[in-house]
């Protein structure tokens, strides 16, 4: 029988499910924390921003490094940990389709660190790890008959 996983994400937690469509149930085989995704901005910082000399001598602030905030940069690199264990696990042949469910930044971040081989199933672009199992169920039921 084919084994269909569930992915439920948002910036703080992941969890993997197996989901039997037939009985309707979910049972969960990972759950990740990711404290950083609950951290404000300011969390990340140590210092302020740095400093430059122009050529005048007179000294101008400016914040240093890239455009992206701490935070969101946080999440990024969770979207790559959360990608790279799903191809790995889909390598070894733990799964054979998953479904993914994240907020729609978060989603369209996991999405591209995903192998093109890793058969997917459907998207639903809502937080629902705070959800009950059964109300996953209920989401993930109404977009199978939707698609």
């Amino acid at each position: 029988m084919a084994s269909t996983w569930v992915l439920v994400a948002d910036n703080s937690a992941a969890r993997v499910y197996d989901f039997d469509r037939h009985k309707k149930t979910l049972t969960l085989i990972d759950e990740v924390e990711h404290e950083e995704g609950r951290w404000k901005n300011q969390a990340f910082v140590s210092s302020g921003p740095g400093h430059t000399i122009t050529s005048s001598g007179s000294h101008t602030s400016r914040a240093v490094g890239t455009d992206a905030s701490p935070k969101a940069h946080e999440s990024h690199n969770f979207a790559h940990m959360i990608g790279t264990s799903i191809n790995h696990a889909f390598d070894l042949h733990r799964f054979d389709t998953i479904n993914l469910c994240a907020p729609p930044k978060l989603l369209g971040e996991i999405l591209p660190e995903i192998s093109k081989n890793v058969p997917q199933g459907g998207h639903i672009n809502k937080d629902l790890v705070k959800e009950s199992d059964s109300a996953i169920i209920d989401h993930l039921l109404a977009q199978l008959e939707t698609s």
